[in-house]
């Protein structure tokens, strides 16, 4: 391919302002001009002896021209001109007029703003942008906020402080505009794309482009990491200096807890020796040493500590000591991860977390041999050179100019129709509104419905909730782009209306949604939860489950939590099935996010969790007893939580006060409770399909705080947990034994598990993430109803009642903050209520037969009692 002009833009350049963020598009700038293509840079400028605004340009001794932009009013992270600079927009849209580039490679944007991304899109250049850090989304750039705490890593899902500046008011929006201008998003680290996506960067236009060392560097380093030997002292480096972000203050916290001892040494570079007053003999204070001193210095040791609180897209530092032959002790921040493999060349800690960083430096320097066994394994990932990182970024920018592609690559065209991105973005914006239809209220309602809305809102989506007796749906059922019956009962009504949306002339999917495996009647004797109903309550309840499936049949396609529920839904009916899994709330997140940031420290109790939604885990919870109560007698420090209907049995008197009954609680109020318990249960019995189908989210719930869990393996819980990283599967009393053990005896294993737990629920199913994943499943429907056409009559009998609409609309269950000042409910009342009212409708509609009358007393029984 011929020359191209290329223009790399960065927020500070040097030799203005000298940084690793700034060293990579210098050296990507000078390989481009190397290559052969007009190399430019278009930069911020600080200097108080300028003027605002005012520009020249350079010739630097690489041949690239530098064009300096002065921007240093607008340096504060508070000030709205450091996102969105009219003027330095209006400066460089002119600058391009001059330039004409075919590709804009945005690295960073701090007073600078993003309306640069906007221009360069008008200007017809292609555009790349780098994430270099998490500045497109926290304030701060780092995920940390002004306490040194860690942030969530999305940030919609938290509740930090960093963006409650006046100024900062509709920053998050705002940047999101911005991205659309943008053709490609690059990632440093796959770890870090993960972290952009869940924060709503279209992974059809994210691609990673890992940060390559210096070749000389990487040739002085070797190609063979050195392990270490010898019998002395563990030596230990630290290389952050004082910084708070560099957790500085978490090393010290855990220098103070483990103490005057031997068997470690801790070189703290960059540290004044009045900053390491008071701490133990063994952490010297050491003056921060120079580049070309980095091989000596990482030679000198075993392990290096990273304890940083702020997260990172990347670490060189990590990949430098890792090919010199060190292990390494990092946290969870991202960036050094990808590097370190647990307990093969380092371990990884939940960052600011000194107690968990103390047991494990205290358990290296008690054997200093397995210590060293972490030594001379390398990177547990590749690590490549910049002239490789270059060359993949020339094939970018060339396949980019050459397509002329905004917005990522182009499918083939081999693709079905349901497949093909241009199809399915294009039927999504045919999609609003979309009514949700539903039948039930309580946790099921916001799993199911509240959560894909707000997901869908998220992606601009408008959205719909009735309950399916609402007198406005023979209104709505017209007017809706997709329709989607949430665990609706067939009524007269309900199946009358399926057949108005089906007769419209534009043709929209209809949907069923469920999330139980309650379709299947011929399943009646295999559930042991409804062996305390009497014959008239399970006649009631299976003709509920008959009234599902007729609903079921009336729809287009069924769209299920589980891939057990998929399954089942597929092979009763024949119809399509999508998956959509039970995922992150906002209202909920943030209050998970509040639980953590307000917990206390852990004291010297330990507390074991089991918590049921219904009457019907008795027979779950006898499989663990055992092994709970040999814990709580090994560990006299160990009490036990039992939240919902389960009452402690007589095996448990021995431990007295030990054992708490928690009271039903409202579920934004949750959280709390969960985050007070260390150790969470969710054991289920028996070889059930009923079990296979039930969604994971205890783990989610215990994850969201922070918590581990260990739990039965069925197929959902098997998907969600990685066994001994973010939970712990159990199937045998010696398994539910020896897991609550480990998890017992150490502190930083619950840290880490927890952790980890809770960053792969928010990445997997964050808010954003999840309304692409519904979007999609809606647009697939609606692309195969419009090829296909509606899904014909089935030969299932119809099951139905004759309920009228109700005279006027019907309240819902809130979503939202305000929500939880209303009395919490526990599921199985929120069911009985449900049968309550089929009752009555069965009642008020077909005279009060005696069946119906008993169903109806009993279940107002339930409700009192």
């Amino acid at each position: 391919m011929s020359a191209m002009r290329i223009v790399q833009v960065s927020a500070h350049y040097p030799p203005n302002f000298i940084s690793g963020g700034t060293l990579v598009p210098q050296r990507v700038a000078r390989f481009m001009a190397a290559a052969g293509h007009e190399s430019h840079v278009y930069a911020g400028h600080l200097d108080d002896s300028r003027r605002p605004l005012e520009t020249w340009t350079e010739l630097d001794e690489a041949g690239v021209s530098v064009t300096w932009l002065v921007t240093t009013p607008w340096t504060a992270w508070t000030d709205p001109l450091n996102f969105d600079n009219p003027g330095a927009a209006r400066a460089f849209a002119a600058w391009l007029e001059q330039v004409r580039p075919d590709v804009v490679h945005v690295h960073s944007l701090q007073t600078l703003g993003v309306g640069l991304v906007e221009a360069a899109h008008r200007a017809g250049a292609s555009v790349v942008l780098t994430m270099h850090d998490f500045w497109w989304f926290c304030s701060r750039q780092f995920l940390v906020d002004r306490q040194m705490r860690p942030c969530s890593l999305v940030a919609e899902c938290g509740t930090c402080d960093c963006d409650d500046a006046p100024g900062l008011a509709g920053r998050r929006q705002r940047l999101r505009r911005a991205l659309e201008a943008v053709d490609l998003v690059l990632a440093p680290s796959a770890s870090a794309a993960r972290v952009f996506e869940a924060n709503g960067v279209d992974p059809r236009r994210l691609v990673v482009n890992e940060n390559g060392l210096p070749d000389a560097q990487l040739e002085r380093l070797g190609e063979t990491p050195e392990p270490r030997t010898g019998q002395g002292p563990l030596r230990l480096m630290y290389a952050g200096g004082t910084q708070e972000m560099k957790g500085f203050d978490v090393l010290t916290r855990a220098a103070r807890r483990i103490g005057e001892r031997a068997g470690l040494v801790l070189d703290a570079y960059g540290v004044e020796e009045a900053r390491a007053q008071g701490l133990p003999s063994w952490f010297r204070p050491q003056p921060a040493f120079r580049p070309e001193e980095l091989l000596e210095t990482l030679g000198d040791h075993d392990l290096l500590v990273l304890p940083s609180v702020m997260r990172e897209s990347h670490s060189i530092l990590t990949r430098e000591a890792l090919a010199a032959g060190l292990g390494v002790v990092c946290t969870d921040t991202l960036g050094p991860e990808e590097a370190v493999a647990e307990g093969r060349n380092g371990h990884i800690l939940p960052a600011g977390d000194d107690e968990a960083l103390a047991e494990t430096l205290g358990r290296l320097a008690d054997d200093p041999a397995a210590a060293r066994a972490l030594t001379g394994h390398g990177s547990a990932t590749p690590i490549r050179s910049f002239t490789q990182q270059g060359a993949e970024l020339e094939g970018i920018y060339e396949e980019l100019v050459s397509s002329g592609a905004h917005g990522g690559p182009e499918a083939p065209l081999t693709l079905p129709a349901s497949e093909q991105p241009d199809l399915l973005r294009a039927q999504a914006q045919l999609l609003d509104p979309v009514l949700f239809i539903v039948g039930i209220d309580g946790a099921p309602l916001r799993y199911r419905c509240y959560l894909p809305a707000e997901a869908l809102a998220l992606r601009g989506r408008r959205t719909i909730i009735r309950h399916y007796s609402d007198p406005r749906l023979e209104q709505e059922i017209l007017e809706a782009g997709a329709i989607v019956l949430y665990r609706v009962p067939a009524t007269d009504r309900i199946l009358e209306l399926i057949a108005a949306a089906k007769e419209r002339p534009e043709p929209v999917p209809v949907l069923f949604d469920v999330d139980d495996l309650i379709f299947d009647s011929t399943l009646r004797g295999q559930l042991d939860g409804l062996a305390s109903l009497s014959d008239a309550e399970q006649d009631l309840w299976w003709r509920g489950v008959d009234r599902y499936r007729t609903t079921m049949e009336a729809c287009d396609g069924f769209i299920g939590s589980t891939q057990t529920l998929c399954q089942e839904a597929t092979r009763l009916t024949g119809m399509p099935s999508y998956r959509f899994a039970n995922g992150v709330g906002v209202p909920l997140a943030q209050a998970s996010d509040t639980a953590i940031r307000t917990s206390p420290a852990p004291g010297r109790e330990l507390r074991i969790g089991y918590f049921s939604g219904t009457t019907t885990h008795d027979a779950d919870w006898a499989a663990v007893e055992p092994a709970v109560i040999a814990a709580m007698r090994r560990h006299p420090h160990v009490h036990l939580c039992l939240g919902g209907h389960l009452k402690p049995t007589a095996a448990l008197s021995e431990f007295g006060e030990r054992v708490h009954r928690l009271p039903f609680t409202s579920w934004l109020e949750l959280p709390g409770l969960l985050r007070a318990t260390d150790i969470h249960l969710a054991p289920l019995t028996g070889d059930s399909i009923f079990n296979e189908a039930k969604s994971a989210i205890k783990w989610l719930e215990a994850a969201m705080v922070g918590r581990p869990i260990i739990v039965s393996p069925t197929q959902p819980f098997r998907e969600a947990i990685e066994h001994g990283r973010t939970g712990m599967l159990a199937t045998t009393a010696q398994e539910w034994e020896e897991a609550l053990e480990a998890l017992i005896s150490s502190a930083s294993l619950r840290s880490r598990m927890g952790a980890l737990a809770r960053r792969e629920a928010l990445l997997r199913y964050s808010p954003f993430s999840q309304g692409l994943v519904y979007e999609r499943i809606l647009a697939q429907a609606a692309i195969r109803v419009r090829q296909d056409g509606h899904r014909q009559d089935s030969t299932w009998s119809p099951v139905t009642d004759p309920e009228p609409a109700a005279p006027c609309p019907v309240e819902l269950d809130p979503y939202g903050p305000g929500a939880a000042a209303r009395r919490a409910v526990p599921g199985a009342v929120a069911q009985a209520r449900w049968m309550a009212r089929q009752a009555v409708a069965v009642a008020r509609t077909q005279g009060p037969g005696e069946a119906a009358r008993r169903a109806a007393r009993a279940v107002n029984r339930r409700l009192r009692g």
